[in-house]
Order: structure tokens, then C-alpha cells, then sequence
């Protein structure tokens, strides 16, 4: 039996979302990971830090974003891609609601572009509360 949805819309759109989704985690993998292995071959240690520079911290998440791209965050390279690999993964799911907003708004499906509108709203909305809050 053949299935209905194959090539449909939605199956184009999940994988679109299934792969933003699984790239997001690979490069938040590797920074970490990459991150972990110059911390240790450098302080020769897997002591835990309690530096603030790489706390996510700042007014919201999104000036956090431009200062930790900028460098003004965290002092260390190591510390700098950990901080960063958190980043990204914090971002993975937002660039997924963005994904969906640019596919349904090309397939002009309002119903749905406000919908995930709704949810980037929300998304961004905590984004910047819960970092003002700091």
C-alpha cells in the first residue's frame, strides 16, 4: 500500500525540521565536545569552572548571543566553544519555529503561519524575560 503523505507538504516539512533539528545537535555536539578536549589539554584538568564569563548571563539571551560571538563573554577559547555549543542547542528549537513560519507562510497556510507566529512569539518572549531577570 502506498502511503498518501509521501512527498506531501508535511512530510517535506518534517524533514526539513528533522534535519535543522539534528544538524543543531551535531554542532552543539562538536563545540562541546571540541571545547572539552581543549580545556583538559590545556589547564590539564575536568575541574569544573565558576567563572561567570561562561554563565549564559546578560540584559537578554539574544545580546548574550552577539557578545559571546564578539568574544566578550568568556576569557578562554575552550571556555568560549563550551558556552557556545549551549548556545547553539538553545537556539535549535528556534530556528525550527522560524523554519515552520518561512514554510507555511511559502505554502500560504495562515492558519498554521499564525499559529507558529503564536510560538515564536512565546520563544522570543522567554528568551528575553527570563535573561532580564538575571
Amino acid at each position: 500500500m502506498k502511503n498518501n503523505y509521501l512527498g506531501s507538504g508535511e512530510s517535506r516539512l518534517e524533514s526539513i525540521i528533522s534535519y535543522l533539528l539534528i544538524i543543531g545537535v551535531i554542532i552543539s555536539l562538536a563545540l562541546e565536545v571540541t571545547g572539552i578536549v581543549l580545556f583538559y589539554t590545556t589547564f590539564h584538568t575536568m575541574q569544573i569552572s565558576h567563572d561567570p564569563a561562561v554563565y549564559v548571563n546578560g540584559n537578554n539571551f539574544f545580546i548574550f548571543l552577539v557578545n559571546q560571538i564578539m568574544g566578550k563573554n568568556a576569557g578562554t577559547m575552550p571556555l568560549r566553544l563550551m558556552t557556545l555549543g549551549i548556545v547553539v542547542l538553545i537556539l535549535t528549537p528556534y530556528l525550527r519555529a522560524i523554519a515552520s513560519v518561512i514554510y507555511f507562510a511559502w505554502v500560504k497556510n495562515t492558519k498554521y503561519v499564525f499559529i507558529t507566529l503564536f510560538v515564536l512569539s512565546l520563544l522570543t518572549a522567554s528568551l528575553i524575560w527570563r535573561f532580564a531577570r538575571l
